[in-house]
């Protein structure tokens, strides 16, 4: 429903005029995908955009008489805002474009069915409007309020969204504004107030035997992001995995862009759980970043692993990742504990036993981490206690007793 139908209008408008009778036509054969390139200036209707220049005519005056009676007033408003743009009236250009963002709302409930051919404007419009929001704040960032404009956006979503929230029918629409509220409330770094939205839209959406992955993949896609991001956050790491593999799997491997952004929080979530990305998929996504860090897991080099997180700490605390990532220094050492009982049994040949001596684990663990041997003690009963290690520590006799039967169970059963 989100692509465009059979003859859409996919020359650029030459005119005002031009514009706003392929709007007309457009929004009669219910073609949505077709609106939004007609009337984003990227795409098409720039040569429109010369009418309205300041001391034009007036575009809501206009495309009400000639944008059709059913849609003309919103398109009026979204001429007007481009105008304000144009004059560089710039917060009166976000004031139009909001209430141009809750006329089309406000139609799209009172339209008869889905009004899911209404989706791509409303998407449209709200990207718009963050961007104009997040450039008037940014005019604005030496002030003490810097995030003025986003925080009266919020609002203003949060009007929509409890509106949206009573249309059973209109399920499209509300998830979209929820991902724009939760967007805007992990840039605010408001995360508490993300999990009252999931719930609601979790509640509502099980109340009506609705499934969200039935949704167009633009939105269904957004929204488990944003889901995923929040249960990372969260440490809820099983559903983060879910959630956010759902995404990925179902994002066009063209969109090269949104998928390193899933990744992003997907592989410090796989990493958690013991799985390990091949290097193939981190360069194909410049995802360098994890590179190091994966090797030093793989090959249990906490020396490695410690420098990778210093270089890079400041990327992930921004990514909000970074306590997640320095977790993986379990895993790390775990590796190290394997490399070393794998190394010590080799050496020993035949007379290989289950109970080694705790001397070449202290050893290796002050090389690698600077541990004394009370501190690889209790590193070493650490990985025990939380079963990624199985066997048991004997201080008396200064041994490692390793299990017979897998000493090193794998990450699903582990504790954490």
């Amino acid at each position: 429903p989100l692509r465009p139908r059979q003859g859409a209008m996919s020359s650029s408008p030459s005119s005002l005029a031009a514009l706003c009778s392929s709007f007309k036509k457009l929004t009669e054969r219910e073609d949505g995908v077709g609106l939004v390139h007609v009337l984003d200036p990227a795409r098409g209707g720039r040569r429109a955009l010369q009418e309205l220049q300041p001391g034009g005519r007036s575009p809501q005056e206009f495309a009400s008489a000639q944008g059709g009676e059913a849609y003309g007033e919103a398109l009026g408003l979204y001429l007007a805002c481009l105008q304000a743009g144009i004059s560089g009236e710039a917060v009166r250009e976000l004031e139009l474009l909001c209430t141009c963002l809750k006329t089309w709302v406000q139609m799209y409930i009172e339209t008869d069915g889905s009004g899911l051919w209404m989706t791509p404007l409303m998407i449209y419009l709200c990207n718009l409007a963050r961007r104009t929001a997040t450039q008037l704040d940014q005019a604005k960032r030496s002030e003490a309020n810097s995030d003025a404009f986003l925080k009266k956006l919020v609002e203003i979503h949060r009007e929509l969204f409890q509106k949206l929230n009573k249309e059973r029918t209109k399920r499209a629409g509300h998830v979209w504004v929820c991902c724009e509220l939760l967007r805007a409330y992990f840039k605010l770094g408001q995360i508490s107030q993300c999990s009252f939205l999931l719930t609601a839209v979790s509640q509502s959406l099980n109340k009506d035997g609705f499934n969200p992955t039935d949704l167009p993949k633009a939105i269904s896609v957004t929204f488990f992001f944003y889901w995923g991001k929040h249960c990372v956050f969260t440490h809820n790491l099983k559903d983060a995995d879910e959630k956010l593999t759902w995404a990925f799997n179902n994002c066009p491997p063209k969109s090269k862009f949104n998928r390193r952004k899933i990744l992003l929080y997907l592989v410090p979530c796989k990493l958690r759980l013991g799985v390990l990305p091949t290097q193939e998929l981190l360069h194909s996504h410049d995802l360098v970043i994890f590179v190091d860090i994966v090797r030093a897991i793989r090959e249990g080099d906490a020396q490695l692993f410690t420098a990778k997180m210093e270089e890079h700490a400041a990327d992930f605390i921004k990514m909000g990742t970074y306590l997640i990532m320095m977790k993986l220094k379990f895993t790390v050492l775990r590796s190290l504990t394997r490399g070393i009982h794998r190394e010590v049994r080799r050496n020993l040949g035949e007379n290989a036993a289950h109970k080694l001596d705790l001397g070449p684990f202290e050893h290796v663990f002050q090389w690698q981490d600077g541990c004394d041997a009370d501190e690889t003690a209790c590193v070493i009963s650490n990985l025990i206690y939380q079963n990624a290690v199985k066997g048991y520590l004997s201080h008396e006799h200064r041994k490692i007793v390793f299990a017979k039967d897998m000493p090193f169970p794998p990450p699903s059963k582990w504790r954490m």
